[in-house]
C-alpha cells in the first residue's frame, strides 16, 4: 500500500475546462489534468484517455479529478482504481455533489480528497445478475460475492465501521452528508498512516 488518502480544502490550482469535454489538460514544466466525472460511469472503453493518463504521468505531473456521479459500472471504476494505485503523479478527487457507489469508490483511492459542503455519499454492495443453469449461476453468483467483499473491504476499511460495513454486505445503502464524509475520511487516513507504519517497521526489522 504506497499511496494514501489526505483530506483537504479546495485550494489546488485548476486547470483551464473546456466546454463539453470531460478532461482538459495544460501543458508547462509539468502537466496538470483536469478529468470530470459528473455523469453515470459507462463502459471501460469510455475511459480509455482517463486510464493512459493515470498510467502514463509522471511524479511532476498532478490530476484533479472532479467527481459528481451517481456511480455506474463497476469494471470501469476498477480499472480506473488500477490507474491510481499505479499513478506517479499527484491525484486530487474533488467532492463538488454526489459521490455514489463506483464514484464512491474511485474518490477513495485518490492521494487527497477535497469534500464541498455540497458533497454527499452513498455506500452499497453491487447489483448484478446472471442466467444459466443451475451450476453456472451459483459458481458465477459465490465469486462475485467473494470479489465484492474483499472489495468492500479493502475500499472502506477505516471510512465504514466493521458494523457498518456488514451492513452493506446484507444489502443496505448508507448515506452521508458532507461532514460526515470529512469526518469518515480523517479515520480513514489515519488507519492507512499506521499500516503504513506497521509495513515499515516490518521491513526495517528484518
Amino acid at each position: 500500500m504506497s499511496k494514501q488518502n489526505e483530506i483537504l480544502p479546495l485550494t489546488a490550482l485548476l486547470g483551464h475546462s473546456k466546454q463539453d469535454q470531460y478532461i482538459s489538460t495544460s501543458d508547462h514544466v509539468f502537466k496538470h489534468h483536469d478529468v470530470f466525472i459528473d455523469t453515470d460511469i459507462g463502459e471501460p472503453g469510455e475511459y480509455r484517455e482517463l486510464i493512459s493518463i493515470l498510467f502514463n504521468a509522471s511524479e511532476n505531473d498532478t490530476i484533479n479529478i472532479f467527481i459528481n456521479s451517481g456511480g455506474g459500472n463497476l469494471d470501469t471504476a476498477l480499472a480506473i482504481v488500477e490507474g491510481l494505485k499505479n499513478t506517479a503523479a499527484e491525484v486530487t478527487a474533488i467532492i463538488i455533489g454526489a459521490c455514489h457507489s463506483a464514484a464512491s469508490i474511485i474518490s477513495m483511492y485518490c492521494d487527497r480528497v477535497a469534500v464541498l459542503d455540497n458533497a454527499y455519499s452513498m455506500v452499497h454492495t453491487a447489483s448484478f445478475g446472471t442466467a444459466g443453469n443451475t451450476g453456472n449461476v451459483k459458481s458465477y453468483t459465490d465469486f462475485t460475492v467473494r470479489q465484492v467483499e474483499r472489495l468492500l473491504h479493502e475500499t472502506y476499511e477505516g471510512f465504514l465501521t466493521k458494523d457498518e460495513l456488514a451492513k452493506v454486505k446484507d444489502g443496505v445503502e448508507l448515506w452521508f452528508d458532507s461532514d460526515e464524509m470529512r469526518r469518515r475520511m480523517n479515520n480513514r487516513i489515519k488507519l492507512l498512516e499506521t499500516k503504513i507504519k506497521r509495513i515499515k517497521k516490518g521491513v526495517q526489522d528484518e
